[in-house]
């Protein structure tokens, strides 16, 4: 038998001793659970052949095991921030309300449910999780139950048995999928809706609705093949995968360009395939508190009472758009068999409560990188930076301090004392934004949302952060001179087909129309990079080699900053970037690209400089409005007038 160093878990049990007299020694009952009856407990010990990193993810996905091992579903209510929850086992109902989950990373988990109604007064359960060996674990699963009378203590040790027996075919099938899934481990048990065998016949026979609105997709031009690919998903994954559709998790999954994922799912919007959800999301726990149907009906603020704070809902990360299949295509309803609170907050890696005076010592498994360090209910959080060549290695973490920027070493000592009078709960989350998520700023930048939802607007007293944005200006050089001698009907020829040739090469480089203003045209991109290409293929289509168009223009980009909001029922851009960009303009002439010193200093566009050979020349700008004068860069490129 293989034995675990216990050297890095000199906080836990000592797995190769561990029993059950040992464990209730280190976790002992409270006497007000006691009190009403004996303890019903088993303490079962599982070796898998998997890493502890790889299992978590299906671990602490309670639910989707749950299901596995055949529990009944569950229904659950979040009430004033409390969750409660009911079932039916073996036909007996039962309620209970669920004790806020603690977890570490890697290490342990633990939950449990005062109940109402049922065959118990109390249960509570914990997973404790060791490495055994490079590649394998160990895992003990402790259930303790407080039964009620004589049924509920006959029923809870009959069912023992057959728990034990789920839990072992149970784990056994988690084993198998984990190593089945290993492209797809940051997944999770989703990842198995992922690599199911999907239907590849040429022409495939899929239900009449939904061969109605294949076709529709094939008449608009899209891909058969990734068509065909997002049918078949919609009638084959679970429905815990297909609740809220994430593009950018699955164009992932997928291997393909995520622009062409969402493009066909923004069409099936249109073609009743889907539905969209703008969802104002929590900042801490990330949880959804409000969904919204449109754009137009997202509130300026929202509550979340578990994490009991109030926040703004037009903050860069508050809004995430999902999809949702159409109900007329498949019924998926959210379908829950536990409340796997660790695998709906995945980026919080270590939570623990503690009662007013107590303290707790635990070492993190955390890897190299920065992360938040905060307390349920407040919004102020310290930030923890773990590198490897540090040497302070015991993080001290009380309530009621000053927030600050810690440096420590990689896997930690951590003490935390609770000096308030009441309960606190300690939180320990990444940093890094979700990745997955679909901002509105990835919608807003993209030409064929704005297409396809042109009706979609901002409610007018909500301005919405988008971060940074590079707004790309062009104008028409001696438009009035050009209007007079062209003639207004064949000024308005020259002036749409230009438009036609903006349109198409700021769709080109990833980039949208904002609005046009005149025979002028605003325009958004991702990156400044992406904006320079876009306005040298403008400046080298409009140039004076091209006999086709008379029209000559001038173009003016700065990066910063940005406010999404309505103005005349649209999405408009607004903030000093958008002015910024639009005053450089004065320094511009015909040929000409201008852009600002932001722009510039950007290291990828600087790099696709020295690729192409592209020089810059340094000019005054003066700011007139705040009497300074800065720095602006023209572009020299073939076929720039400089």
């Amino acid at each position: 038998m293989q034995t675990i160093d216990p050297i890095d878990y000199t906080d836990m049990l000592d797995p190769n001793t561990l029993d059950l007299q040992t464990y209730l020694e280190k976790f002992p009952w409270e006497e007000k659970w006691t009190s009403l009856g004996e303890p019903i407990e088993k303490l079962w010990k599982f070796d898998l052949d998997v890493s502890p990193q790889e299992v978590w993810p299906w671990l602490i996905d309670t639910s989707s095991f749950n299901k596995r091992i055949d529990i009944p579903e569950m229904k659950f209510q979040e009430i004033n921030g409390r969750l409660f929850g009911k079932s039916k086992n073996a036909g007996i109902p039962s309620e209970w309300e669920e004790v806020p989950w603690e977890w570490e990373y890697c290490k342990q988990l633990n939950n449990a449910r005062i109940y109402s109604k049922g065959f118990a007064h109390y249960v509570r359960v914990r997973y404790l999780v060791y490495p055994l060996g490079e590649d394998s674990t160990r895992l003990f699963v402790y259930f303790g139950w407080i039964p009620k009378g004589w049924l509920g203590k006959t029923l809870l040790k009959i069912g023992m048995v057959q728990l034990e027996k789920a839990y072992i075919k149970g784990l056994k099938g988690v084993v198998e999928d984990v190593i089945k899934t290993r492209s797809y481990s940051w997944l999770g048990p989703s990842a198995l809706s992922i690599i199911k065998e999907t239907r590849s016949e040429k022409n495939p026979v899929f239900p009449a609705r939904m061969q109605q609105i294949r076709v529709g997709y094939i008449r608009e031009g899209q891909p058969r093949e990734l068509v065909d690919k997002v049918l078949n998903y919609i009638l084959d994954a679970d429905e815990s995968d297909l609740y809220r559709i994430r593009i950018k998790a699955l164009s992932k999954a997928w291997k393909i360009s995520e622009k062409e994922l969402l493009l066909v799912f923004l069409h099936g919007c249109r073609l009743g395939l889907f539905t969209m959800s703008w969802d104002v999301v929590c900042p801490h726990c990330r949880g959804v508190r409000t969904e919204a149907q449109h754009l137009g009906d997202l509130p300026t603020k929202d509550t979340c009472e578990v994490c009991e704070i109030q926040f703004e809902a037009n903050q860069l990360n508050s809004i995430e758009i999902t999809f949702h299949v159409h109900p007329s295509i498949r019924e998926v309803q959210k379908r829950m068999f536990c409340a796997a609170e660790p695998a709906t907050k995945s980026h919080i890696r270590f939570q623990k409560y503690l009662d007013s005076g107590e303290t707790y010592n635990s070492k993190l498994l955390l890897s190299p990188g920065v992360y938040r360090l905060r307390v349920n209910g407040e919004k102020n959080y310290s930030l923890l930076e773990i590198k490897e060549e540090v040497p302070n290695e015991t993080l001290v973490w009380k309530t009621g301090e000053t927030p600050e920027q810690i440096e420590i070493a990689d896997h930690p000592n951590l003490i935390l004392e609770n000096l308030s009078s009441s309960r606190k709960g300690f939180v320990i989350e990444e940093r890094k934004e979700d990745q997955d998520c679909l901002r509105p700023t990835d919608l807003f930048n993209f030409q064929d949302f704005r297409d396809l939802f042109s009706q979609e607007a901002l409610s007018t007293d909500l301005q919405l952060d988008i971060g940074m944005q590079t707004i790309l200006f062009t104008d028409i050089v001696g438009s009035t001179k050009f209007y007079y001698n062209k003639g207004d009907s064949g000024a308005f020829s020259e002036v749409r087909y230009h438009f036609v040739e903006v349109y198409k090469v700021v769709r080109e480089f990833q980039g949208a129309v904002v609005k046009t203003i005149g025979d002028a045209v605003m325009a958004a991109f991702p990156s400044p990079t992406a904006a320079v290409e876009a306005s040298v293929r403008l400046q080298e289509f409009f140039s004076e080699e091209n006999t086709e168009t008379p029209i000559r223009i001038r173009i003016s980009l700065h990066t910063g900053p940005c406010l999404a909001v309505n103005l005349n029922s649209n999405i408009d851009y607004f903030g000093n970037t958008v002015n910024f960009a639009a005053k450089l303009q004065a320094i511009a002439d015909g040929g000409e690209v201008v852009f600002s010193e932001a722009v510039f200093r950007d290291k990828q566009l600087r790099h696709l400089m020295t690729e192409k050979g592209w020089k810059v020349k340094r000019v005054k700008f003066n700011q007139s409005w705040i009497n300074e004068e800065t720095l602006a860069y023209k572009l020299v490129f073939n076929g720039a007038k400089l």
